[in-house]
């Protein structure tokens, strides 16, 4: 998943390509255990631990590919919800509906659940921009 971009200096101009998963994963300083390319299905899974230690799944998806219904649809086949979640943090881009909040009822114990999810692109702007530890 790469974007063009425009590297501009004077009156010179140069287009070249930015892997913008591995920026993201660089980003966050994800130490990757896999990375699972679907392109033609129009996603990548990307797994590892964060400097923290909480285990991490980043989702990145071809939007147009990818709409609310497909994106569900593949979170219940990775188990990717607050009831049964194997990771810490989940970072998903582009806007999406996945539920973040599990609450079981009284006779299974009423226990409630939460899966950190994070939308990228805010996530990532906040982290490009930091001046923190500089």
């Amino acid at each position: 998943m790469t974007e063009n971009c425009n590297k501009s200096r004077r009156q010179y101009s140069k287009e070249f390509k930015v892997d913008a998963v591995e920026l993201m994963i660089r980003s966050i300083g994800l130490r990757v255990k896999n990375i699972d390319m679907q392109l033609e299905q129009g996603f990548v899974l990307i797994t590892g631990w964060l400097p923290t230690g909480e285990k991490n799944l980043v989702l990145w998806r071809n939007l147009e590919q990818v709409d609310y219904d497909t994106l569900n649809r593949l979170c219940e086949k990775l188990a990717i919800n607050p009831a049964d979640s194997e990771f810490d943090i989940v970072y998903i881009n582009g806007d999406h509906n996945i539920p973040a909040l599990f609450t079981s009822t009284e006779e299974e114990g009423g226990i409630t659940k939460k899966l950190n999810i994070r939308q990228i692109e805010p996530e990532f702007l906040s982290r490009m921009f930091s001046v923190e530890g500089v």
